[in-house]
């Protein structure tokens, strides 16, 4: 029904050792997510450090990475200004260069009630001629909705198809029961990825760090036997451990999520835009083992045996 699904990661920020942002280790990042078979590409989620940039570098590198994608893959963009004026033309810049779809997130302060974020998505959403989505983060942000708050905001916005949905997977499938039609993405590193999709969500929006597991876990799940089935389960049983240690915090995954993509990418002499969570040598052991887990969760579902010995121990 709907063409937007499948796995999205998020890119990370890299910064040189100026400060700006990095356009050959960018560059080396989409082209990453391309052979690893995603789906599309996401920038300006929690993990791109849309917190630690002006508007100006915010606008800056959605145009860098619309050239860098080029139209290969469809392209998302979070839209995180704190006005609804100041979202309404990010967006629409988004559109220029190049985004198929914008993610809106709420207000970035609290206090004003269920009412005034559902008025603030839907005069963002309505002013807009292209697809749009939201995201729902009780974690993570200030400002969200309940289950019964976001059936009411899609039921009365027909410019909003789309939600990444980062709470409990319970609560997400309600809003899923309600609105067949909306595709819900999950998020939190795709911790509770298989609960989102027996409820029926579309697809995953989570940083980079477990992409070419995580698009096989999606493949194996479309295809739908129960053998394939199986060895989607398997796959995220051998992620979750190092799903978990990444989502213990945003300056654990910048920290620690960032560093263990960028080994898997190749990208060298990581640079942190302060303020920033340091690494220590214990945490770098842990991510060198969980990095060691993920490259043996890759090889599942493509060779029956290897999943077998994994599923029986």
């Amino acid at each position: 029904m709907h063409r937007w699904h499948g796995i999205y990661p998020v890119l990370y920020a890299f910064w040189d050792d100026q400060g700006r942002l990095d356009r050959n280790a960018m560059a080396r990042q989409v082209e990453f997510c391309l052979q690893s078979g995603a789906h599309g590409i996401t920038v300006l989620g929690l993990v791109t450090e849309t917190h630690k940039m002006d508007v100006n570098e915010r606008l800056y590198l959605v145009e860098m990475v619309g050239e860098l994608i080029g139209g290969r893959l469809p392209y998302a963009v979070t839209v995180c200004e704190p006005s609804i004026e100041g979202q309404i033309s990010f967006a629409r810049a988004a559109r220029r260069f190049g985004a198929d779809w914008v993610i809106l997130q709420p207000p970035a302060t609290g206090g004003t009630g269920a009412e005034a974020t559902i008025d603030f998505f839907g005069r963002i959403a309505s002013a807009l001629d292209f697809d749009v989505g939201i995201q729902n983060n009780p974690v993570n942000l200030a400002v969200s909705l309940s289950a019964d708050d976001l059936v009411r905001l899609f039921e009365i916005q027909p410019n909003i198809r789309i939600l990444k949905g980062e709470g409990f997977s319970v609560d997400i499938a309600r809003v899923i029961t309600a609105l067949p039609d909306i595709a819900v993405f999950g998020g939190h590193g795709g911790i509770e990825f298989p609960s989102l999709l027996r409820a029926g969500g579309r697809g995953l929006i989570p940083a980079p760090d477990f992409l070419k597991a995580q698009v096989n876990l999606y493949r194996l799940w479309r295809e739908g036997t129960e053998d394939a089935l199986k060895q989607a389960e398997a796959i995220h049983r051998a992620i979750l451990p190092a799903v978990v240690f990444m989502s213990r915090s945003v300056p654990a995954m910048l920290c620690y999520g960032k560093r263990l993509f960028a080994e898997k990418a190749g990208i060298r002499n990581i640079m942190d835009r302060e303020p920033s969570l340091q690494p220590t040598p214990f945490g770098l052991s842990e991510m060198a083992i969980h990095l060691n887990e993920i490259a043996r969760a890759e090889q599942l579902g493509r060779a029956g045996r290897v999943l077998e010995v994994h599923a029986s121990e």
